[in-house]
């Protein structure tokens, strides 16, 4: 197999000459391939399992020995050993796209070296501009995009799940960055259920880099970016802004709540994309509605709130409200929360089945009984009590 600065590209399960390819793109191919660590252990195993076949250096239980070589060799290859090779295809017959693609990569290496500590940006492992390849962590568990039923409906997991995300978001406009080109399918879900922010090849460095590109520039996917940026995929440079990327990451929240992959233009609150439509018995969507998606999925540049910060506040505080609002049963409301499991919902009153009687003592007679309503979580079962 191919070696990219001693990294070795992984071969496809029905052919071992064959590299195996993650993804295709625009700009290039992406290559599962493993660390040389990985590479060096799996050719010190190769060399003594063939040793030990053969005889030389036997030791007290070379069976065992033997069966460790054979493990190393084909065995699965731990997750951490392994990386995404994003190998860029470069015209060479047009000098001034050339100069912009190698450009653009470079840009690229920069974003994710500037960003390496940010826990919600794609790692890089490796890079290297003059063989046109750079080596990101691999999670297996893949992108957003194909897995969005994970969260469906549960506004509060949504939004912890999303809060680094948008930490990510603010850590990139902090270093004169916008990315440019947000969507579920350049968000990956590692191991442990995090969110981090991939694919930075059309970032642009608003201050402090040379211009690589002509007056106009493209801003990122169709279906994801802002409608003041959609005609024919260009907008003037002098005109690219962090609001860019606030549009299309507060898409990316309504993807998550509402299970499916964006919608057309800015239309959030047509009936087919109204959360609240989607999720009637849930009151947390008006919220979402209101204190994020109304300022953010807009029509007009000039309508849409294009701070990072703010979002990141807005978001901590309905992550707070929500669970404040556990287990407290709002005035003239049905459907509320449950504040045990977290992911139910508890319903005002019930049928008669629901309905208990009690007697306390003392006091006249006729006030004695009472009768208690409950109200259930549909999802684990908890019960509240409540005299009317």
């Amino acid at each position: 197999m191919p070696l990219f600065d001693g990294w070795e590209t992984v071969p496809e399960d029905a052919d071992p000459l064959v590299p195996k390819r993650l993804g295709k793109g625009g700009q290039g191919e992406v290559f599962l391939v493993r660390s040389p660590e990985r590479v060096a252990r799996r050719f010190q195993a190769d060399h003594r399992g063939k040793m030990l076949i053969l005889g030389v250096g036997h030791t007290t239980d070379t069976t065992a020995e033997l069966a460790k070589c054979l493990m190393d060799l084909g065995g699965p290859d731990p997750p951490e050993s392994l990386g995404a090779l994003k190998k860029f295809v470069i015209p060479s017959d047009d000098k001034n796209e050339e100069a912009r693609a190698v450009g653009r990569l470079e840009s690229e290496v920069k974003a994710l070296e500037a960003l390496r500590e940010n826990p919600g940006v794609l790692r890089v492992q490796h890079a290297n501009v003059a063989a046109r390849f750079i080596i990101t962590e691999f999670h297996p568990r893949g992108t957003l995009d194909k897995n969005l039923q994970l969260l469906r409906g549960d506004v509060l997991a949504a939004l912890l799940a999303f809060k680094p995300l948008v930490d990510a978001l603010c850590g990139i406009h902090r270093v004169g960055a916008i990315h440019r080109d947000i969507k579920t399918e350049n968000i990956f879900l590692t191991a442990s259920g995090q969110l981090v922010l991939g694919d930075f090849g059309i970032v642009f460095f608003q201050e402090g880099t040379e211009r690589l590109t002509t007056t106009f520039e493209r801003v990122g996917s169709h279906e994801w970016m802002a409608p003041w940026a959609y005609r024919k995929e260009r907008v003037e440079l002098t005109k690219i802004s962090p609001a860019l990327d606030i549009f299309p990451m507060a898409k990316v929240l309504w993807s998550m709540i509402a299970g499916r992959n964006g919608f057309p233009f800015w239309e959030y609150t047509r009936d087919e994309n109204n959360l609240e439509r989607l999720f009637p018995d849930n009151p947390i969507m008006a919220l979402v509605n209101d204190r994020i998606l109304s300022t953010r999925i807009v029509r007009e540049a000039g309508e849409c709130d294009g701070s990072a910060e703010t979002l990141r506040e807005q978001v901590e505080g309905l992550i707070n409200y929500i669970k404040d609002l556990r287990g407290f049963r709002p005035d003239s409301v049905d459907v509320w929360p449950c504040k045990v499991c977290g992911r139910g919902k508890y319903r005002r009153g019930g049928p008669p089945k629901y309905q208990i009687r009690g007697f306390r003592e003392g006091g006249p007679e006729s006030e004695r009984e009472q009768r208690f309503y409950a109200s259930i979580c549909d999802h684990c079962g908890h019960a509240e009590f409540f005299t009317r």
